[in-house]
């Protein structure tokens, strides 16, 4: 699942017999706790209280055995494993499938200025999920070393704000790349000069100035 996007939890029931008269229950299992996600009962439908607004069933999809849920607006609260329990008056039955989180958001540059003898970057970015991690490199591959600082909000997003000074002789192109173990990376990259004092900067899309060093 992706923050903020909807995700579908598959289940599906295969039987010969037409369904009717069944209960579908969804719930969540977090750490031996149970906790009713969404009860399907003779088309009354009831959303777990964490998740009212946020599930419903394939339209259709009882017709043909398909009980998936779909869970919107998806939060790094929703990752864990889910139950699907379909029981009718003759038989019941049930699976699992686990739900994993992705967050990504996208990178901002920060011109901040000189410092010592060089210029001092930074870049910023909020929304990840799992916790990410922060490389700074420059056109030779080259890797910086930043001073980076990642927080965590109520809502398990995690913001990151990372700084670097590069010298003249790391000037050419710096790259600031943001990644996580389960979204491709999202990177912006600035392009630097220094003549005499000045410092010229170019971002993508974006005009070019100067800073007096």
């Amino acid at each position: 699942g992706v923050v903020g996007l909807d995700t579908v939890l598959p289940c599906s029931v295969s039987s010969t017999k037409p369904l009717y008269d069944i209960e579908v229950q969804w719930k969540k299992i977090t750490d031996g706790r149970i906790e009713d996600v969404y009860i399907w009962r003779n088309t009354v439908n009831k959303p777990g209280q964490k998740y009212v607004g946020r599930t419903e069933l394939l339209k259709d999809g009882l017709a043909a055995g398909n009980v998936s849920l779909t869970l919107k607006n998806v939060l790094p609260a929703d990752e864990g494993t889910y139950s699907c329990i379909v029981n009718s008056k003759d038989w019941s039955a049930d699976t699992t499938t686990v739900l994993s989180i992705a967050g990504t958001s996208e990178v901002f540059f920060e011109i901040l200025g000189p410092r010592g003898q060089g210029i001092e970057l930074a870049c910023r970015s909020h929304g990840w999920f799992p916790k990410p991690t922060v490389e700074w490199v420059v056109r030779n591959k080259q890797m910086l070393s930043p001073d980076t600082e990642i927080h965590q909000d109520s809502k398990e997003l995690f913001s990151v704000l990372s700084r670097v000074t590069v010298t003249g002789q790391e000037a050419e192109e710096v790259t600031c790349q943001i990644q996580n173990n389960m979204a491709q990376a999202e990177k912006t990259t600035v392009r630097l000069s220094s003549e005499s004092h000045l410092w010229w900067f170019y971002l993508p899309g974006q005009l070019s100035s100067t800073i007096t060093a």
